[in-house]
Formats: C-alpha cells, structure tokens, sequence
C-alpha cells in the first residue's frame, strides 16, 4: 500500500503546481490591463510577434513548457511521468495601452486552464507586486506615470 500513497502524493504535489500556475495567467489576465506597452514591454521583453493595425498593436508572447518527473517504487522499479505544452500570449494594445489579453495553443494542464502561460506571466506580475503604483489592482488602467503626461497647452503658465 505504500507505493500508492506515494504515487497519489506525488501526482497531487504536481497538480498543485500547475493549479497555481492557472491562478497566475488567470491574474495576469486583469492585473495587466491597461498598461502601457512600453511597461508591457519592460516586464516581458521584445515580443516573438507583432502586428500593427491603425492604432493597434497585436504583441504576440510563446512559451514552452515541458517536464518529466520519475518517481522510484521500490516493488514497482519506477513510475515516470512527461507532460507539457505550449502557449502563446497575445495582447491588443490600443493607444498605448493594454485592452485584451487571449492565450491559445496547448496551454491547459490537467485540471488547470491556461496553466502553460504562467512562465510567461510571472515576471510581469512580480514586477507590479513591487511597484504597486505602476499597476491596475483594482482592474481599471494603470494610471500614466509623469512622463506620459502632457502638458495640453505649454503656452499657457
């Protein structure tokens, strides 16, 4: 009976795992909004894609996920178990600033939706979670930071 219980731990342990993952690409998915593409840019880097329609940039993020985990039962000899897959973030930027966020390929773990697009989210959120001030937490947009204010009229003082 011992085998088992291992074997259950170890599969619970690594649903876990990825059940947190879906949690982050679920957050990113709200956190994210309204930013602007040069921060976007910032916390993810130059995107593998983009497209540029009237004033809509289309940024296009791929990640791979693979792994391959093996557990040794001693009566058994060795359990090993391989799962991964493939996301691709895409964002709408409109007049600078993030409006939509839709992740597509082979992105769901078992029991966790979009769990293969975490990797590419997390610096991003690691980055809002320490300058809140740059973030939308409440999901409305970020606000623009002093130097993406303009003064309307410098004639005017």
């Amino acid at each position: 009976m011992k085998p088992s219980r291992s074997l259950c731990f170890a599969t619970l342990l690594l649903a876990g795992c990825a059940v947190n993952d879906s949690h982050i690409a679920n957050d990113a998915r709200t956190r994210l909004l309204g930013m602007s593409e040069v921060d976007l840019e910032s916390c993810l880097g130059t995107p593998d894609e983009r497209g540029t329609f009237a004033n809509t940039d289309i940024l296009t993020y791929y990640a791979t996920s693979t792994s391959s985990d093996n557990f040794s039962i001693p009566i058994v000899g060795g359990i090993g178990f391989s799962n991964g897959g493939y996301c691709h973030a895409t964002f709408q930027v409109k007049d600078n600033r993030v409006t939509q966020i839709l992740y597509s390929g082979e992105k769901n773990a078992t029991f966790a939706p979009d769990a293969y697009c975490a990797p590419i989210m997390r610096t991003c959120l690691d980055h809002l979670d320490q300058t809140p001030v740059a973030s939308a937490h409440d999901g409305q947009p970020a606000k623009p930071a002093a130097s993406d204010q303009r003064d309307p009229d410098p004639g005017q003082r």
